[in-house]
């Protein structure tokens, strides 16, 4: 029976939670020996609660550190964990035959087949469940790194020594996830541009195998193979466009790659940096094209592509395919909504804004391998199919660096910004809330399922779509940029009218919260104030907590 922890503090919650992994780990290890059939998901179970015990043991830790109202996320979203928690552990005991004591003592328990056999589906639902809910409470739990306090360090250090890692890798499980993640990202938050100024983290061309290169359909990036592993790496082209000085873009374009050499893209929807490629000036012209460079600056990050998921598609590709194309259903554009603004958390967890939010910057990496909707898959489907990634870092800066407030005419892209942040003159510098308006922009796209720009091959110049309701001929893309603030109530009207009526009143509102972010009247971001602070994780909080939660509470 779930016990009512309304009343209790965050360190109650955590304490409560542990009473019950404790249940967990011990009906795991009496099925280990009980079922085969049960292995599988008993591997899931065993392996996701190490994941949550490293991070309650941190949560503890660090409590006193920790503001009122993060403490409050905290708090509400390892409810939700704990509430998934709950449920396995009791449908895994009900799958128990209880011992008769008349036919003596019972070594090993044994498992009510028939039952197993009609309730097997409603187990694995409640792995996901479970599993879904931790992956929505780590954007919350990865920001205490962020907190400005040397103790930081210091806890993490004890947690990590205190982690039963021999323990789980006698198991088989991985060991100390959570907490090994931890202490890179920290390392990389706190690490200066003097740390990595005498590391080389230039490659290249001859590193990639000749001819490998592949431009991704309706993005910017390309996939390629390395010469020395055959490894399939992205390559991101990068630009400075809006810096102050070339000088400060390449202190940028250092930084963010030193700090995403050890991200997991399956967690935090950034791919792993493996440095920049750089080509060399006066090189010869590329055959066909009569150009000396594939990238405008000559510099491209290089991202390595999990070998599970080397597939690339961009999310407008993907929105260009029509109706019958993966994510149509509504389980499906809720995963792909949920991911990509887990991602975009992350983002600025690692101290950048990304300033480049458009679906031609999302990509979908999945397995090559025959495509299956969630609907057909087990229970694990969703962490199966693919994972979302966040490329296009052509603008990137640090959070609080300073950009030049120079723009483009690109009505594609413009689109996407803030009515503040269009054109060629910028009226303000860029901040954490336009890339939240952004995210706003792309999942009404996804809610609708309709792209807002139709590029594809033999249009031409890019025309508008049919997502935006505009009839055809009647506007031009480029007279869009003449009222930016029309085309944000053209597109609030889509979320309040069209969107709710196909993804619900809850998604609706979300959109709306990230189109209306930097209004006064925005009663979760409105008020500027509140996120001055030293570390951003003010700014933080609140978005996890009015947009990525809210994302994990809806089920289709």
């Amino acid at each position: 029976m779930a016990e009512p922890v309304g009343i209790l503090g965050l360190v109650g919650v955590v304490d409560v939670c542990w009473k019950w992994g404790k249940k967990l780990v011990e009906i795991c290890e009496a099925f280990k020996h009980a079922d085969s059939q049960l292995n599988e998901d008993i591997f899931r179970l065993e392996a996701r609660w190490l994941r949550i015990e490293d991070q309650l043991q941190m949560v503890r830790k660090m409590e006193p550190l920790l503001d009122d109202h993060h403490r409050g996320v905290q708090k509400r979203s390892l409810e939700v964990v704990l509430d998934k928690l709950q449920a396995v552990v009791s449908k895994l005991d009900g799958l128990i035959k209880k011992p008769d004591i008349a036919q003596g003592p019972v070594t090993e328990p044994q498992v009510k087949k028939l039952k197993y056999a009609i309730f097997k589906d409603g187990l694995a639902d409640s792995i996901s469940e479970l599993e879904k809910w931790q992956q929505i409470f780590d954007p919350s739990w990865f920001l205490m790194l962020r907190i400005a306090d040397p103790q930081v360090d210091s806890l993490l250090a004890a947690a990590a020594a205190d982690t039963a890692a021999p323990t789980a890798a006698q198991r088989g499980l991985p060991s100390s996830t959570s907490l090994s993640a931890a202490q890179s990202m920290r390392r990389a938050i706190n690490s200066t541009t003097a740390d990595t100024k005498h590391r080389n983290i230039y490659l290249s061309l001859e590193g990639l195998v000749a001819g490998s290169i592949c431009p991704v359909p309706f993005s910017t990036a390309s996939t390629a193979r390395r010469a020395d592993n055959q490894q399939s790496v992205l390559l991101d082209p990068v630009t400075c466009a809006s810096r102050i000085s070339a000088n400060a873009m390449i202190r940028d374009i250092r930084n963010f790659a030193r700090r995403l050499r050890h991200a997991d893209p399956s967690a935090f929807g950034l791919l792993e940096c493996k440095g920049i490629l750089k080509e060399e000036e006066g090189g010869e012209a590329l055959a066909g094209t009569g150009a000396t460079r594939l990238f405008p600056a000559g510099l491209a990050f290089v991202f390595r592509l999990p070998a599970t998921h080397s597939h690339v598609e961009s999310l407008r590709g993907r929105l260009l395919g029509g109706a019958d194309r993966v994510h149509d259903s509504l389980s499906e554009r809720f995963v792909l909504a949920r991911q990509m603004a887990v991602a975009v958390s992350y983002v600025h967890l690692y101290g950048f804004v990304h300033k480049n939010i458009r679906p031609e910057t999302i990509l979908l990496c999945h397995p090559q391998l025959p495509r299956i909707r969630l609907s057909e898959g087990p229970g694990n489907a969703e962490a199966a199919l693919e994972t979302v990634a966040l490329v296009g870092f052509d603008v990137l800066r640090e959070a609080e660096g300073k950009t030049s407030r120079k723009g483009d005419d690109d009505w594609e892209k413009n689109l996407y910004r803030h009515p503040q942040r269009q054109g060629l003159s910028l009226d303000v510098d860029y901040e954490m809330r336009h890339d939240i308006y952004s995210l706003g922009v792309c999942l009404l796209e996804i809610g609708l399922w309709e792209s807002f720009v139709d590029c594809r091959a033999g249009s031409g110049a890019p025309l508008i779509g049919p997502g935006l309701g505009i009839p055809d001929g009647e506007m031009s893309g480029a007279e869009l940029l003449k009222d930016p603030e029309w085309v944000k109530s053209c597109l609030l009207r889509l979320a309040s009218g069209p969107l709710r009526r196909k993804m619900g009143t809850v998604y609706g509102k979300v959109v709306e919260t990230c189109l209306t972010c930097l209004e006064k009247d925005n009663v979760d971001f409105g008020d500027e104030k509140e996120f001055q602070d030293e570390d951003g994780v003010a700014v933080g909080v609140r978005y996890i907590e009015k947009v990525v939660v809210r994302l994990g509470e809806i089920t289709a």
